[in-house]
């Protein structure tokens, strides 16, 4: 974000976690220091995966504190003032706890900190579970931050939830299956080749990123592609749990490796039904 010394600015609770330690990693021990909630991020293999993930702002959520406040306490602790505009700003009112809390019944448990521990992905195992919970059932997902990606993957599958945090840092988030989702399967009749002739193509490079962050971003990209278009993405593996997404979701796609150690996945976005 910044290059050198003579560059340094103010951080704001937009930035990522991740740009605030590379811009200015003596903060690793502000924030250890700040609250439990950030104990975790000595963990080399978490702090890489979970700062990509989190900005200040939500940083500040999991921590209990206001955004205005992490923010000033981070640019003290290095020389800098914030924008006015950084300012801490009012809380926001206490959420209403839905009416299907400690009501419906909890059908699936998972707690995934182990994986998140390890630097793996659990966002295929959490979706497939989710696919075993009916209309009215509970999925009760335990992970060591809050899973924020998640709350808009699993809506779109009729999921609504509630989150808590648990247990110093770690979080309970309750997905509540509110309604069925029609799934959409590929159309085995449409069929592309990477010669074809496109209206739109978008490109992103996900070789550096490790789990969940690949899935995440490319789901994202999909997400605002438009219909009809495609998705070329330079990866340095073939995202197996990604292709099971990609089907129910009724997206083809192609894979090649161009040399060892790159591979390159094209992704046609279909068109709706006329």
């Amino acid at each position: 974000m910044v290059n050198s010394m003579t560059d340094r600015e103010p951080i704001l609770a937009s930035w990522k976690i991740s740009d605030v330690l590379t811009t200015y990693p003596e903060l690793l021990d502000v924030l250890v220091d700040l609250t439990p909630a950030f104990r975790k991020l000595r963990n080399p293999v978490l702090r890489k995966v979970q700062t990509r993930l989190v900005t200040v702002r939500q940083a500040a959520g999991i921590a209990g504190l206001e955004p205005g406040e992490l923010v000033r306490t981070l640019n003290q602790a290095v020389g800098m003032t914030p924008p006015d505009d950084e300012v801490p700003v009012p809380q926001a009112r206490p959420r209403a706890v839905p009416s299907w809390v400690g009501v419906a019944p909890v059908v699936r448990e998972l707690n995934v900190t182990e994986l998140l521990a390890k630097g793996e992905g659990p966002f295929r195992v959490i979706t497939r579970t989710a696919r075993e919970v009916k209309v009215g059932e509970v999925m009760r997902l335990v992970t060591s931050f809050e899973p924020i990606p998640l709350y808009d993957a699993l809506g779109k599958q009729g999921f609504s939830h509630w989150s808590e945090r648990i247990d110093g840092p770690d979080w309970q988030v309750l997905f509540h299956k509110d309604r069925e989702t029609a799934v959409r399967r590929v159309n085995s009749n449409m069929s592309f080749d990477w010669a074809d002739s496109i209206d739109v193509e978008v490109t992103i490079d996900v070789s550096e990123l490790v789990p969940p962050e690949p899935m995440i971003k490319i789901l994202r990209a999909l997400e605002e592609l438009p219909e009809g278009g495609r998705l070329l993405v330079h990866h340095v593996r073939r995202p197996m749990h990604l292709y099971d997404q990609l089907d129910e979701m009724g997206y083809a796609h192609l894979t090649r490796e161009p040399e060892p150690g790159r591979v390159e996945i094209l992704i046609q976005k279909s068109r709706p039904p006329s």
